[in-house]
Formats: structure tokens, sequence, C-alpha cells
């Protein structure tokens, strides 16, 4: 079975969208009543030339229904005309309807504010027949791909009931089904949802994914970790897949105010890459061009906002405009139909109050339950882990306490639990049955704990207490390796910073266990506890690593977490005919019956050394980058910072 992608071309192949979100220079959101055609063909031949298959178009509000329900019949004729302008240069589209809100500010109509949209009868009615008269004009054209319902629609309408904004999708979606069945459907809220972002939104992706046919991210992360940030597009993917649609990076991009041309090219290579390895279907960049305005609003306030593109206001390009060309050469390879996937994903657990609030839950005391699943992602993906997201079923009260989804575990070779807090009864079960089967399953401490019978799970005895977290009265940890285990030697010591300020960084006071004890604290505390279950095992961290890691920049304990990682999983999972290592080296694996290809990305800002490690031996290896042969089955590279290698192997 070879790769099938959810888009396809006019000839029934398959499309991987690469593309941008679009404005043209001299109008930018005034597009449609500043008037410049001539300039949008440019525009369209510059993106073809660029190596873009797409674009995203907004027909902003203002323009459309400026007047209460009247749409106005000359931005009908001008989409048209651009529609066909994309048509003859073989450009597909997504155009986006209702554009209420853009680049920093809100635009609204006289005779509407943004909540009404969904909850006003008269407004959802106007709303249908805007749409409708749309999509009669652009339904004739075959590279109109796709519909999006909006941009970024929750910054418009704001925080509304989930079941009302269910509704309105269901009504809006139905609408246009009945004038075009075929093509797919997108809501465009950028995927700002729960289940996503682990904040309670009115857009419930596993309510939405009824009604829309794929998934469209938007983010522009920010933060202190460089890694966090890098693993933005793999993480947001990975989660958003889950649910059962397939995933566009709608829309991303950086402000060359924000940062060096450099660098923007940078990233863009970094999530071409990354949204590719993970199973996105498509990458949109925020956007094509750079503005430059003496007083135009958004951008008189949002000044960085006229530095997004790649093109520079005297047309000229930005190193980040290659990097379409480039990222299309391999994609294209791979994606056209004639390799598979090779996915050998560990697993990482996501509790489902990541997502779904029940009644009367204790406060989490871990803060930022995304910033704390995206460190434990980060810190797996720097050793070279897929990972797949085993996200728990929600028990939805307000649904006769059906569950949302099934929990699926068979077949996963290790499953990773950071800081076990919290599950359903069912999810408990059904997790002793794994494990009991010959599942591995590795868990770190949390304080107060609702888990019934971790401890028997960990095969301690504690001294826990009630309500109060228990600190070591120590800064640091020093702990010693009692023998060869994994990537450790007998005797190893290293040290751990340890953080005393909030109950989740308190740590398992172990009286007395029956499991093999792996590592031992300077107190003579197991560090690391193995205990066999069944047929299956279980690793446990009677500190809160993760947590710890969280907290602190200090990348020592970010590199000895992943190293417990991999050592867990290298013990307990076969090896795969292909593995890599090297420090934030993600990579990814297609094949056929004659060949493999593999992608290695750079995700450090640092030149990384690169391991190839091969079980059977090769006929052929040819890398886009130098590579040395170690040995029959090794070969070395070195990847400068944000850099991809491309490698086509055949076997003996």
């Amino acid at each position: 079975m070879v790769e099938n992608l959810f888009f396809k071309d006019c000839e029934g192949k398959n499309l991987f969208l690469i593309g941008t979100n679009y404005w043209p220079a001299t109008s930018a959101i005034n597009m449609w009543t500043e008037w410049y055609p001539a300039e949008l063909v440019d525009d369209v031949k510059r993106m073809k030339g660029l190596g873009m298959n797409c674009c995203r178009p907004f027909l902003f509000l203002p323009a459309f229904l400026e007047k209460e329900g009247t749409v106005n019949p000359v931005m009908l004729d001008r989409l048209g005309y651009f529609l066909n302008v994309c048509e003859e240069n073989k450009l597909y589209t997504f155009p986006t309807f209702i554009v209420g809100h853009m680049s920093g500010e809100d635009w609204g109509v006289p005779w509407m504010n943004g909540p009404e949209l969904i909850g006003d009868r008269r407004v959802i009615e106007i709303t249908k027949s805007y749409i409708t008269s749309v999509i009669q004009v652009a339904k004739v054209f075959k590279y109109v791909l796709g519909w999006l319902l909006s941009n970024e629609l929750s910054n418009f309408i704001g925080n509304q009931n989930p079941a009302d904004v269910m509704a309105w999708v269901k009504e809006i979606t139905a609408t246009i089904r009945s004038i075009d069945p075929q093509r797919p459907i997108s809501v465009g809220d950028g995927a700002w949802s729960p289940e996503v972002i682990s904040e309670q939104t009115g857009f419930h992706l596993r309510k939405l994914n009824s009604y829309q046919d794929f998934v469209g991210l938007h983010y522009y992360p920010r933060g202190m970790s460089p890694w966090h940030h890098t693993y933005t597009t793999a993480f947001r993917t990975q989660l958003a897949k889950v649910w059962g649609k397939p995933v566009v990076v709608e829309e991303f991009g950086t402000s060359t105010t924000l940062c060096s041309e450099e660098n923007q090219a940078n990233y863009f290579r970094t999530v071409f890459f990354s949204a590719l390895i993970n199973g996105a279907q498509g990458t949109l960049s925020w956007c094509l061009n750079d503005f430059d305005f003496v007083n135009k609003r958004p951008y008189s306030h949002h000044l960085s906002e006229e530095r997004f593109g790649v093109i520079r206001s005297d047309k000229t390009f930005k190193p980040a405009a290659y990097e379409f060309e480039k990222f299309r050469k391999i994609c294209s390879e791979l994606t056209k139909g004639e390799f598979e996937k090779n996915d050998n994903n560990v697993g990482l657990f996501i509790p489902s109050n990541y997502y779904y609030k029940y009644p009367y839950e204790f406060q989490t005391d871990i803060g930022n339950l995304y910033d704390f699943y995206l460190e434990c992602f980060s810190l797996l993906k720097r050793v070279n882990q897929n990972v797949n997201m085993i996200v728990e079923p929600a028990q939805e009260i307000e649904n006769g306490g059906l569950f949302s989804h099934d929990l699926k575990l068979d077949g996963l070779p290790v499953l990773f639990l950071p800081r076990l807090k919290f599950m359903t009864k069912p999810t408990k079960t059904a997790l002793d049955k794994y494990i009991n089967e010959g599942g591995i399953m590795y868990f770190s401490f949390a304080n107060d704990s609702l888990v019934n019978d971790w401890d028997k799970l960990a095969g301690v005895i504690t001294d826990c207490k009630f309500g109060v977290p228990d600190f070591r009265n120590v800064q640091k940890l020093d702990v010693e390796v009692n023998s060869d285990w994994g990537e450790f030697q007998k005797n190893e010591h290293f040290s751990l910073p340890l953080l005393n300020n909030q109950p989740s960084y308190g740590y398992c006071p172990i009286l007395s266990t029956t499991a093999k004890v792996i590592m031992t604290d300077q107190l003579g505390m197991p560090f690391l506890i193995e205990n066999q279950v069944g047929k299956g095992k279980v690793y446990f961290m009677p500190y809160p690593i993760e947590a710890l890691s969280s907290g602190t920049n200090d990348d020592c304990i970010k590199m000895l977490i992943g190293r417990i990682y991999k050592s867990i999983i290298h013990l307990n999972q076969q090896a795969p005919e292909i593995s890599v290592n090297g420090d934030g080296l993600e990579f990814g694996v297609w094949e056929n019956n004659t060949e493999k290809r593999l992608v290695i990305l750079n995700h450090s800002w640092s030149e990384q050394l690169g391991r190839i490690r091969l079980q059977k031996s090769v006929s052929s290896l040819e890398s886009s980058i130098p590579i040395i042969k170690k040995d029959e089955n090794s070969f070395q590279l070195t990847l400068p910072r944000k850099e991809v290698a491309y490698i086509r192997i055949r076997w003996l």
C-alpha cells in the first residue's frame, strides 16, 4: 500500500499542499476595493515560479457584505477574475468566506457584530445566502480545491458556547454541500481547540470533525524553550491527527521584524519538513508579500505585520522564498504515491483532562498542561523518537457519560506516562490489561495522584501524605547507576537539580520495593525502578523529572531524561531497519519494495553529528549532503543548524 493523500489534483493524483496565504502588496486587506488586476496576475505567476501549488485568498467582509443582505456584485466579479487567473496558471485556491478578523484587528460590518454571526437567525440566513452567492461564482473553476468557512473565527465572535458553534458549523456546511457536494470544507478556526491547545474554547475539534473534512492549524509559537518552538509543528499535527481527519498547516510564519531573513528561511524549512515527517498534508505560509503603507490599519498599529512576506516591497525575494521549491522537489517524490510512510512510534499518553473539563475537578498543580506535554513530547523527539499521541477518551457528562472515542493500545511497543496524575477507570483497566499482556510502560510520580493502585504498578510501598507534598532538603540529587543498563554504565554518577516551590515538584518517599532498582540517590532511595507486572514491565520514576525539566532551562536535566527514555525504548523494542541518533534530529522513512527514502531534519540551532544505523547491508546509498561510512551498517553525517538531509537507500 502506497501513501494516499487526501487532496488530489485535477488529474486525480496526490497533492501535498505547498502554498501561501495571499494579499497583494499594494492594497493588502483592501484587495477587492483597491483593485489592481495586473498585480494579481504577477503575484500568481510568482507563486507558481517559487514552487507553490496553492494559495488562500480572503473574502474581506466589509468589501463583500457592506450592506445588510446584499452581496456586492462587483466583488463577485473580481473574485471570478482572480480565480480565473489562478486557473490559467494552475494554482489551486481555498477561498475563505468570513473574514472579519485579520492581522491584529477585527473588521465588522455596520449591520452586524461578531457574536451575532452564529447566534442571530437573521444574520445566519444572510450568511448562508452570501456563501451561496460566492460558491455559484467560484464552483465553476476546477482549481478551487476546497472551502474555508472563516479566518480565525474565534477572534471575531469571541468565546461562544460549543453547542452553538457546532450547530452553526453544521448548518453552514450543509448549505455548502447542498450546492457543491464534492469539495472539502474546513472551519478555518486555526484548530484553536481544547484538543490541541488545552484551553476551553467554543471550537471542539472532536465535535467539529463531524462536519469538516480537514483540520487547518494556525500557530505562531513563542516561549522560553527553542525546543518547544521547533517541535510545535509536530506536536500540534500529532494531536490533531488523533481525531481522524487530515491535517494541514494552514497558517504559519514569522515577520522579519522579529528575526533575521536567514532565520525566517530556517523556520520555514523546519515547518515544511516537520509537517511532512509527522503526516500533515500541506503547509501554507503567512504570507506572500511584505507591505509598506503610510497609514493603513491594521499595519499602522501592528507594524511587524508588514514584514511577514517572503517577497520584499521591492519585489526581490527573501531567502525563505527559495525554500518552497527546495521542499517541493523532495516532497513530490515522497507523496506522489510510490512510497509508504513507515512509522515506528512510541506512545505518549495525554489524559482526557487535557482537553475535557470534568465537574468539580481539582485544579492542576502543574500550571499549563499544553506546555508540560509539549515539554514531554520534545524530550522524546530530541532522542529521535517518532511519537504517537495516545489521547485518553473523555467521559462526556453532557453526553450521558459516553466516551469521546476508543482507546487503542494494541501493538504499542512502549508507552510513556509522565506525571501519572489523572485517568478514568476504564482507561486504568485497559492500561492494566496492556501491561499484563506484555506492554512496556514508563511513568513518573505525581503528587496527589488520583489514579488508584499506581503504587502497585510501581511495586513500591510509600510514605506519601494526604494534601502535603514531600521535598528533599537539598538543592540537587546525586544519583548512582547500580549496574549496566541501556545507555548507562555501572557506577556512573550524575546530578539532578531539585525545586521545591510548588506541589508538582514533590517526590515519592519510598519505604520499600519488591522491584529491581536500576538507579539510587545519595540518600539510598530508588531513583529508577523496573517492576515486572504479568508479561509486561513498568518503569517508575519517583521524582517528577518532567515537571522539574519544565521548570528550568538547564539542558543537562533534559539530556538525562532523554537518555533514560532512550534506554527504556532500546531495551524493550526490536531495533528498526533504520535508526538515527543525534540531538534534535527528527527523521521520517518512506519505503517501497525496492528502496527506502530517509529525511533527517536538524531542529537544533547548532550543527549536529548524526549517526544512521541500518539492520541490513545496502547496495547503494545516495545523500543530499556528505555522508561517511563508518562500518558495514552504520554511517555518519554532519547537519548544519536547521538543515535537512535527503537519503536514498537500496538494500542488497
